[in-house]
């Protein structure tokens, strides 16, 4: 195989592992609540400004300012799941999605205000050579870590979510949040627990993130890939994130290497839409999704 090519599929798989890392927090929120959070690619990039803030403007050391990082986006999602989203348990699905939008909006916007447009750089966490693959090349430390920690995350949480007491309870709460009051489940804990985790999970994201592009709040725009590889790999499957990022993002390099120079640029965006269309014609629950069957 041509050096090159094995090259742009190293690349390609490590853009990759940072879809998989934000569209885990979707299929979290969606696997315990039945909500699609659009907020969550925020999220993650707030945590990045937040930990920039840490290291940079407070001069923490690089752990504690991790530390401070996931604690203040936990503290922030569990504050918006008590004041916005617990009122509207056991409503329409619209309204939730509609503020979860809204939410997003005002979290970049604060972005703004806070921080300003310009890119930020913090300290590396990361060694600037990469790791050795010998003759295919360097693959980057912090894709490396994204990898990594994306596995033991999903790893971590699937043993959670089948085993565990809790994970029983949010997957009966997923299901009918009036079954769940009636065994006795207390769903505003079991969303409570279920925001928290998803914003750890954020959280983390976006201090790996900040090694990989900086930080700027345009790149909540890699939350749509997320979404993509969540609906693609299928919203009950945390395995199929680790697995369909890092094919959507060798798709994605591909396209922009081999395709993009002979229609003027721009096809690399989008072909991961394209790839979802595809996917959604034949199998609209995703790729490793559930085949939910109502009768009527």
């Amino acid at each position: 195989m041509d050096q090159g090519i094995i090259n742009y599929l190293i690349t390609g798989m490590a853009s990759g592992f940072v879809y998989s890392m934000v569209a885990i927090g979707f299929i979290l929120i969606f696997k315990c609540s039945k909500i699609f959070n659009f907020a969550q690619a925020e999220v993650t990039i707030l945590g990045a400004y937040i930990f920039y803030a840490a290291t940079i403007q407070l001069k923490l050391p690089l752990f504690f300012g991790a530390l401070l990082t996931i604690g203040t986006v936990t503290v922030l999602a569990l504050m918006i799941e008590r004041v916005l989203l617990r009122p509207l348990i056991g409503q329409p699905i619209l309204p939730i999605i509609i503020l979860t939008l809204a939410l997003g909006s005002l979290i970049r916007g604060g972005i703004i205000l806070g921080w300003g447009s310009e890119m930020l750089r913090p300290p590396s966490l990361f060694p600037a050579k990469g790791l050795s693959l010998g003759t295919l090349g360097n693959l980057s430390y912090p894709h490396v870590f994204f990898f990594l920690v994306s596995c033991v995350l999903i790893l971590s949480l699937s043993i959670y979510y089948r085993y565990s007491r809790g994970g029983l309870a949010m997957r009966v709460t997923a299901d009918d949040t009036v079954v769940a009051r009636l065994l006795g489940i207390k769903v505003t804990r079991v969303l409570a627990t279920t925001w928290s985790i998803a914003s750890v999970v954020g959280a983390v994201g976006g201090v790996l993130l900040t090694s990989v592009t900086g930080i700027h709040y345009s790149a909540v725009e890699m939350g749509f890939k997320s979404m993509t590889v969540a609906l693609v790999g299928g919203l009950e499957s945390l395995p199929g994130a680790i697995i369909v990022g890092p094919l959507l993002g060798v798709i994605e390099t591909m396209v922009a290497v081999y395709l993009d120079p002979l229609v003027g640029g721009g096809l690399s965006e989008v072909s991961g839409f394209f790839v979802l269309m595809i996917v959604l014609i034949f199998r609209p629950y995703g790729i490793f999704g559930w085949e939910i069957i109502e009768r009527v």
